[in-house]
């Protein structure tokens, strides 16, 4: 998994409220093949339906690892099985007029999607534990592990969220907290994490974004858990974590909505 639910959904609000009038009528047509309107609505389709698609498990993530420096492809992301090159792919076939509608429309949820899978820093790692879904944690008393507070625990705590079954969640409570986080982001914020004309380079791009959550594993996910259990402990990881998945959420809004302006200009 990764974010969660309410995760994926505030990188999907954060993009939706930035759409231009191009790209969101091309939105709203695709959407609406299936009856849905807003990109939140689709966010986690891809965690959701991953039992009738076994075979895009790795998509997900890319297994970087935890020592090595950066992305390598031959190393990391072989016959092109990984967030990374998936993300290109899908970029691609959503800019494609050519392609039917309802390839565009699963290059669209796969796009929203993985765009908030490669910000997530546990989706950019690998220590020999899963991208530390093997790691045991008692994070404010509840039973967990490391990668499972970075997909939702984290975010949840800060955001006092309470996540429903099936991937269901307050679709109006999380619209509100994403608005909230998009309303911090500095215009100088904005132009530093998107560039424009970044269509052409959503290669290189994918891989800094990799890169970028990599680091962040390296640097602040798995420091401090050599006793990862207490009040304490919860407390101090919270502050120091919060803030960064703060970031990558509103970073992940932020180049949503710029990959979606340019495809589907």
């Amino acid at each position: 998994m990764s974010w969660g639910p309410e995760g994926h959904a505030i990188v999907a609000d954060i993009a939706q409220a930035h759409l231009d009038s191009a790209a969101a009528a091309e939105v709203a047509s695709l959407l609406k093949l299936e009856g849905l309107d807003r990109l939140d609505q689709i966010s986690s389709w891809a965690d959701g339906n991953r039992k009738e698609f076994p075979h895009t498990g790795t998509w997900h993530y890319v297994d970087i690892p935890l020592k090595a420096e950066r992305y390598d492809a031959a190393r990391d992301c072989k016959e092109g099985n990984c967030v990374v090159a998936k993300l290109d792919e899908n970029v691609h076939v959503l800019a494609d007029k050519s392609a039917s509608p309802q390839a565009r429309l699963l290059a669209l949820k796969w796009v929203v999607h993985l765009v908030g899978d490669i910000h997530q820093p546990l989706h950019a790692e690998d220590n020999d534990d899963k991208g530390g879904n093997t790691v045991q944690v008692q994070f404010f008393g509840q039973g967990t592990n490391l990668h499972a507070m970075w997909d939702g625990g984290i975010l949840r705590h800060a955001l006092n969220l309470q996540p429903g079954p099936n991937y269901s969640f307050d679709h109006a409570a999380v619209q509100a907290d994403a608005m909230t986080l998009d309303a911090a982001i500095s215009p100088v914020q904005r132009a530093n994490w998107a560039t424009h004309n970044l269509l052409p380079q959503i290669a290189d791009a994918s891989i800094v974004w990799a890169d970028e959550s990599h680091m962040l594993a390296r640097n602040v996910a798995y420091m401090d858990i050599d006793k990862p259990s207490g009040e304490a402990w919860s407390q101090r990881y919270q502050q120091k974590a919060w803030p960064v998945v703060q970031t990558r959420l509103e970073q992940g809004g932020v180049r949503l909505a710029e990959v979606l302006n340019e495809a589907l200009d």
